[in-house]
């Protein structure tokens, strides 16, 4: 490794680490309901309602609930009870896990970039990219699934001695990968053909490499046994249940969602040519392993019906080898395209893309990935007395329910959450909580006159962002903002 190389990532590993400790809570529900939900469930925590259906279905692996289940278990023997360093352990690994296999995938890419300049910009968007400093640092299955099929590509093209070893390790990897994410099997499945038909591989290095996903599976299918508590074929049940059966196919988007979102979601302007660029890599690389792996993935997920951005997120970090290859590649066909003009104006490009990308890093490593975690940390679990009940009203939001509030995890006082319709039921939760502490929680403008306009005294003591920035409501963002506000209910 060149001492240029060395610095990026020891600067990268410092801002990583910064986000894994400000960076609190989860990105998706998924993110908490399907993984650290199943493992406050099997830790025997006081649930306030019962799991998702995932866990009735069987349709979820228990690889992630497993580790953060053996990570709390661990972590109470040395005395350390708060779940937010719980999680924040879990993120620790997860920035692990992603740093190895980023590290390992550079190592091999960079061998295919031809000019050291494109080669720096590479290695500072694999390293930097606010959407990968955010997705790195997750305890999801979105960036587990990523950073394993990452380390099990990037080990395949690794060369070592002992390559029958190899094989079995890169069939491992791509069997946990499988386990956190199952749709990461198409990634595995174009990435399969390629190896198959591309790589030239001798039928036991195959064979090898086979077991060790069956071997990795096998593992999945025996913790899938401690989480459900009966023998689960997760992997099938998930397959069934949304696309034999299409349970979700009610939650349909365009086609193009994925080409808008993608554009203006990441860092743009630079994002804006994301579509073109992987099209024009697929034209002009059609025999690459990246083109074999990412064609039946991003194919399908553009035909299902269900979309989220999240959903393509094991796509992002071969976008920055992919932009430099196809550069040069363009630039090497079309010697035209040589020219100071579109030099500077792909320079131009990149550094507004820059600045507006450490804007976003810098929002990424300070603020909390969920409001609702971040006032269990800094005002629930503070201010809340064991005898505490919780009131919530979200009238234009989640239909008031308590459900982004209901997170038993975090919640190790086993406070009540209690849904109400309107602020008038207050009245009626003191008469039947009298020997209770009572706060109420909203996150829509006005419910402060709402309290005092049905004759209830209280007191603001936490809110998701500061006064200040409340008092500078240009445009009246205020009032479509959803902001978190907390009052102590004096009776």
């Amino acid at each position: 490794m060149r001492i240029s190389e060395k610095y990026w990532f020891i600067f990268a590993f410092l801002i990583y680490l910064i986000a894994a400790w400000f960076s609190v809570g989860h990105y998706h529900d998924d993110e908490y309901y399907q993984i650290l939900d199943f493992a406050a469930y099997k830790l025997g925590f006081e649930m306030q309602h019962t799991v998702m259906w995932e866990y009735k279905e069987g349709v979820r692996s228990g690889l992630q609930p497993f580790i953060a289940y053996v990570v709390v278990k661990g972590l109470t023997l040395i005395d350390v009870t708060s779940p937010f360093i719980w999680a924040f352990y879990l993120r620790l690994l997860s920035l692990a896990i992603s740093f190895i296999s980023i590290f390992a995938f550079f190592q091999v890419v960079k061998k295919e970039i031809n000019f050291e300049e494109n080669l720096t910009w590479v290695i500072f968007f694999l390293l930097f990219s606010w959407i990968l400093v955010f997705l790195n640092v997750r305890f999801s299955s979105e960036g587990w699934a990523t950073s394993l099929f990452l380390f099990a590509y990037a080990l395949y093209f690794f060369q070592t001695q002992s390559k029958i070893r190899k094989y079995f390790f890169v069939g491992v990897l791509l069997g946990f990968a499988f386990l956190s994410r199952y749709q990461i099997g198409l990634l595995i499945f174009g990435f399969g053909l390629w190896v198959l038909f591309r790589g030239n591989e001798k039928f036991s290095r195959l064979c090898v490499l086979t077991s060790g996903l069956i071997f990795a599976i096998l593992i999945g299918v025996l913790i899938d046994y401690w989480f459900y508590g009966k023998l689960v074929f997760s992997f099938w049940n998930y397959f069934e249940w949304h696309i034999i059966k299409g349970a979700i196919d009610n939650l349909i988007q365009p086609w193009w969602f994925y080409v808008y979102y993608s554009m203006v979601q990441l860092i743009p302007p630079i994002t804006l040519f994301v579509p073109l660029i992987i099209i024009a890599f697929w034209a002009l690389f059609p025999r690459h392993s990246i083109t074999w792996a990412t064609i039946p993935f991003i194919a399908f997920h553009h035909y299902f019906g269900h979309k989220e951005m999240r959903y393509l997120f094991p796509v992002i970090p071969f976008l920055p080898v992919m932009f430099a290859m196809t550069i040069e590649e363009l630039v090497e066909r079309f010697k035209c395209l040589d020219t100071d003009i579109l030099k500077h104006i792909c320079l131009s490009i990149i550094y507004i893309s820059l600045f507006i990308n450490i804007i976003l890093v810098l929002l990424t490593i300070t603020l909390p990935a969920s409001k609702e975690v971040a006032h269990w940390q800094n005002c629930f679990s503070k201010k809340f007395p064991s005898d505490s009940v919780l009131l919530t009203y979200d009238p234009d939001g989640s239909g008031s329910t308590t459900g982004e509030l209901e997170l038993d995890f975090y919640n190790v006082n086993n406070i009540p959450i209690i849904s109400i319709s309107s602020e008038a039921e207050i009245i009626k939760k003191i008469i039947e909580f009298p020997s209770k502490k009572l706060f109420y929680a909203a996150r829509k403008k006005g419910r402060a006159a709402e309290l005092a306009s049905n004759g209830i005294s209280s007191k603001l003591i936490c809110q998701a962002l500061p006064e200040w920035i409340l008092k500078i409501n240009i445009n009246n963002w205020t009032s479509r903002a959803s902001i978190w506000q907390v009052w102590e209910i004096t009776k």
